[in-house]
């Protein structure tokens, strides 16, 4: 599953995103340009794309949304 995050550290090609709450380093060269504090979408261990913020508010809501419908 892509879920979106916040990077909040970069080094050497990899990022540590910040995914709702809980931070990981994704490998961040598909998407070498991306820049410190930007909003991206994360699948696996990979940095896919970067995304608007309300983009991200817009993934995580829905994301919401299913799991209360899962219960």
């Amino acid at each position: 599953m892509s879920l979106p995050g916040r990077v909040v550290q970069l080094r050497d090609g990899m990022a540590e995103v910040d995914v709702d709450g809980r931070r990981r380093w994704f490998n961040a060269l598909l998407v070498p340009e991306v820049k410190l504090g930007a909003w991206v979408l994360t699948h696996t261990s990979l940095v896919i794309a970067e995304i608007s913020e309300s983009d991200a508010e817009t993934v995580n809501a829905l994301l919401r949304e299913t799991a209360q419908l899962s219960q």
